[in-house]
């Protein structure tokens, strides 16, 4: 039995899979085996990966029969594991060679740790840095603060952090059943280990994320309606408090949480603001092409 699971769920990954592979082989860190889920891609994903299975032991290749949605891919990758860690990482996505060794040790270390994430290099398709996201320094999970401070701070990045598997599977799954959108999945998927003091973070390794630039294809542009919208934001509300609800919080972190929410929510969603004006646009036919693009779509 190995200690770490590394998901890679991909969709015509082709012309990045190779490198993000290559950094995983890299690891310093050995004692890990990765998971391939191809999600009925067209084009040279399903050879790249039979080759890294071909001769890598440590690396296994599942394509599903049919493309079933990024989120239920991904699910399913986490699903197939059996380690107590588990950890994704995108086919367009790198990482310092360190990266799994500083998680592990950091997570196997910290008693009560459920994710451990790190610093993160936003980067251009050509590797160009756009952005740095450091890792909050002295961060507290036993105190009010700290997971406030930690809440307010999180972002996509610590989603392909360290997660002790089960706390991840529990996290996920609820977020499935109760909140049909990919937009602002990741946020409510920390948001239970957070809030717990779950999360350990360091600044000795580094995640390198690529932002896309990559044309859109057809039928994933356009804005999403004032409705789809106003649904998220519903939908994001409610599975707050169905966490909260779920959870044994102490009276002083409970009011802490709803203090900070306004500002929790208007760091993760459009404002308002914003979506008054979409509506203005849509009610008076504006609103131009109608097509939600495709992290705002409903998972089927």
């Amino acid at each position: 039995m190995v200690e770490v699971t590394i998901g890679v769920a991909v969709y015509n990954g082709a012309e990045l899979l190779d490198g993000s592979l290559a950094c995983l082989a890299r690891q310093t860190f050995r004692d890990f085996q990765v998971l391939i889920f191809d999600n009925a891609s067209t084009d040279g994903t399903a050879e790249i990966a039979r080759g890294w299975a071909a001769r890598d032991p440590r690396f296994h290749y599942r394509r599903q029969p049919s493309n079933v949605g990024g989120m239920i891919n991904a699910r399913d990758v986490l699903l197939a594991a059996d380690t107590k860690w588990f950890m994704w990482r995108a086919d367009d996505d790198l990482s310092d060679d360190n990266y799994l060794e500083a998680l592990y040790g950091l997570a196997s270390q910290s008693p009560g740790c459920k994710l451990a994430a790190s610093t993160a290099v936003l980067v251009d398709w050509d590797l160009s840095v756009e952005n740095v996201i450091e890792s909050p320094a002295g961060l507290d999970p036993n105190s009010i603060g700290g997971r406030i401070r930690a809440l307010l701070a999180s972002g996509p990045p610590w989603y392909y952090g360290l997660w002790d598997r089960e706390t991840l599977r529990s996290a996920l799954l609820g977020v499935l059943e109760n909140f049909p959108y990919p937009f602002a999945s990741d946020h409510l998927t920390l948001y239970g280990p957070i809030v717990e003091g779950g999360l350990r973070v360091t600044s000795t390794t580094r995640m390198i994320m690529r932002v896309r630039r990559a044309p859109k294809a057809k039928g994933q542009g356009g804005r999403a309606s004032f409705a789809t919208m106003w649904a998220i934001r519903r939908g994001f509300t409610r599975n707050l408090r169905r966490m909260r609800a779920e959870r044994e919080l102490s009276p002083g972190m409970r009011l802490a949480l709803l203090a900070a929410q306004p500002l929790y929510i208007r760091r993760r969603l459009p404002s308002l603001t914003k979506l008054l004006r979409r509506g203005l646009r849509d009610a008076l036919g504006q609103s131009g092409r109608s097509a939600a693009s495709w992290h705002v779509q409903r998972n089927s």
